[in-house]
């Protein structure tokens, strides 16, 4: 009877052994799963990144909104309001040769000097804005102190000169003006010659487009290119 009793206990004690350790077992998996799950929050790095970038944006338009707005290279200090990107030569001809249609934007910016490496100095055409010790014959006047720059117009109140100011044309002479003289070299004589609106635009503009042609022969192959003798590449007939 003894015996019995004993058998039972140990069987009782057993059981509940064995029911407490396949209990722990079925709830382990469970349990690791749920804390080996990834946390769905998503990393603080990444919105400190896009609120840093969203900031980055609202600040550039705010930038952009308040900034001065540039200054034009066009706009003068006082005497020119702008520099005109075109304008037309010879108005009026008295001849069969028209006026000329002229890009001065190109000339005073791009690559025209003759030998096509630099922008064309101002006073290669307004050639009485320089200081007197700078003129070479046959250039005898001087209206500036300080060669005529870009730089130098737009802090300067004094007006740039228009070509008929001074090379007016032989039958417009203004009362009490006089047309400018200059003594050349022509096939080895000198010769002294009234300046007129035609012939100083001949002059600059003739002499620096045979010069570029010389330098660079291809060049005469560019649309509106002419040389001395292609008058009416650059004129309109009359």
């Amino acid at each position: 009877m003894r015996n019995l009793t004993k058998v039972a206990i140990i069987l009782f004690f057993g059981s509940a052994a064995l029911f407490i350790f396949l209990n722990d077992v079925g709830r382990s998996p469970i349990s690791a799963h749920v804390v080996e799950r990834p946390s769905p929050t998503p990393p603080a790095g990444n919105v400190n990144t896009a609120a840093t970038a969203a900031n980055a944006a609202v600040n550039s338009v705010n930038a952009a909104a308040n900034a001065p707005a540039p200054q034009s290279p066009q706009a003068g200090a006082g005497g020119d309001n702008k520099i005109p990107k075109s304008f037309t030569l010879g108005k009026d001809s008295q001849d069969e040769h028209g006026e000329v249609a002229f890009d001065h934007d190109s000339h005073a910016f791009k690559m025209y000097s003759p030998d096509g490496k630099s922008p064309i100095a101002c006073i290669e055409c307004h050639h009485t804005d320089q200081p007197k010790s700078a003129l070479k014959p046959p250039l005898s006047t001087s209206e500036r102190d300080v060669a005529l720059t870009l730089a130098s117009w737009q802090t300067s109140a004094q007006k740039v000169k228009e070509c008929r100011s001074c090379h007016f044309q032989t039958v417009n002479v203004p009362d009490g003006a006089a047309m400018p003289t200059a003594t050349y070299d022509e096939r080895g004589k000198k010769v002294t010659k009234d300046l007129n609106n035609e012939l100083a635009y001949h002059i600059n503009c003739n002499t620096c487009h045979d010069s570029a042609a010389k330098l660079r022969p291809e060049i005469k192959g560019h649309a509106g290119f002419a040389t001395t003798n292609d008058c009416f590449s650059c004129h309109r007939k009359n």
